[in-house]
């Protein structure tokens, strides 16, 4: 077997990336270890929006690409058979907690200098766009209508289908297991446990696990422990079903704790907390995430009274996604320096970033030339790498 390009991982990244391969022409294999969207993709809060990352220019420009690619793919296949949803985003915060207003006024600032949609809300506009909310009275909020939530492993496994229509090969539940090289370090091809897939280019999209795979891969360990990218946890509970439009966009504030809230399409409530993600790092236990789901929902509960609040945790589903997250807290993305053929993506915010770097990276394997947007973001730029 013998392709153009091979690529190792089937969370959103991957299967994306492998899909815009193909687009440019070239014949891919994607391999996965386990199922296609598991990991990682299955896990996380599935936020697509650039209105967070605002402390950058590059980096909220290549996050807005994102944002925009997912509209351009809904135009073409629909936002159902995507998974994606178009709610919007509000961030509230109190006119009292001084601090964090002015955060929250200068964030608006820079996405209206930036060109992203965004508006200031009143006490009066938040209560009608989320009616069955209660926010004290010196509440005002931020409006960015361009940002979406997405079922993710819906979103992976509809790539892969328009992969392999394409003609595109999809390896599930197969390990990659050494890069095959020839003695000047050119790759000659990818060895798994279903057989040797030859080929001269590799990419890599291995998410959280992108140390230690470049490391099995390579056969140089330092990757393992050397790789600027760290794990951090991510906390999630699912309500059951609720009452339609009882929370009608994706809501995040910092009142009584920060707390992040969206409508699941299943029509449940997806919940999180960079609070709870802290607590994680330190005790994963059940009884542990029991506790934290509880609190969680007694936040939704105080936020929005109608909601059922505590009592339904035992028909919640809590999970914990181990997300990738480089040293810089930027995306990593572009050649593995000293390794001629293989290419590296490494990020946090994977589900915002997927279209834009899966493109990106396939103009620069198929032209071999790196583009502008993708500049910034080469292992370069890192120690150990320049």
């Amino acid at each position: 077997m013998a392709v153009d390009v091979v690529v190792v991982g089937g969370g959103i990244i991957g299967c994306t990336a492998a899909w815009y391969l193909e687009k440019k022409g070239l014949s891919v294999s994607l391999v996965e270890k386990q199922a296609i969207g598991g990991g990682t993709t299955a896990r996380n809060f599935s936020w697509i929006n650039a209105s967070t990352k605002t402390s950058d220019v590059a980096y909220h420009q290549l996050n807005a690409k994102g944002v925009q690619m997912y509209e351009m793919l809904a135009k073409e296949f629909g936002a159902d058979k995507l998974g994606l949803g178009g709610t919007g985003a509000i961030g509230t915060v109190r006119r009292s907690d001084k601090a964090s207003y002015t955060v929250m006024q200068d964030q608006a600032r820079v996405l209206e200098g930036l060109g992203y949609p965004c508006r200031w809300l009143e006490l009066a506009e938040l209560e009608a766009l989320e009616p069955n909310m209660v926010f004290a009275d010196d509440t005002e909020g931020l409006l960015t209508p361009s940002d979406k939530s997405l079922d993710a492993p819906k979103f992976a496994r509809f790539m892969v289908d328009q992969l392999r229509q394409m003609g595109g090969q999809v390896l599930e539940n197969c390990s990659a297991l050494e890069i095959d090289a020839d003695d000047e370090g050119n790759v000659r091809g990818l060895k798994t446990d279903q057989g040797m897939i030859e080929t001269s280019r590799i990419l890599l999209a291995a998410g959280p696990d992108t140390p230690e795979v470049l490391g099995k891969l390579t056969g140089y360990d330092g990757f393992a422990t050397r790789f600027p990218v760290n794990k951090v946890p991510g906390f999630l509970v699912s309500t059951p079903e609720v009452e339609a439009g009882l929370v009608r966009h994706l809501v995040y504030t910092d009142s009584g704790g920060e707390f992040h809230v969206f409508p699941e399409q299943g029509g449940g409530l997806r919940l999180a907390s960079d609070d709870t993600d802290g607590q994680v790092l330190e005790d994963h236990s059940p009884g542990h995430l029991r506790s934290l789901a509880r609190g969680l929902l007694q936040r939704l509960q105080d936020l929005v009274p109608g909601f059922v609040g505590p009592e339904c945790l035992d028909d919640c589903a809590l999970s914990v996604g181990i997300r990738a997250y480089p040293e810089d807290g930027k995306s990593i993305a572009g050649a593995l320096p000293g390794a001629e053929g293989v290419f590296v993506i490494a990020t946090h915010s994977g589900i915002t970033l997927a279209p834009a770097l899966g493109s990106l990276m396939a103009e620069l394997i198929a032209e071999d030339e790196v583009p502008v947007m993708l500049k910034p973001f080469g292992l370069e730029r890192l120690p150990g790498f320049a």
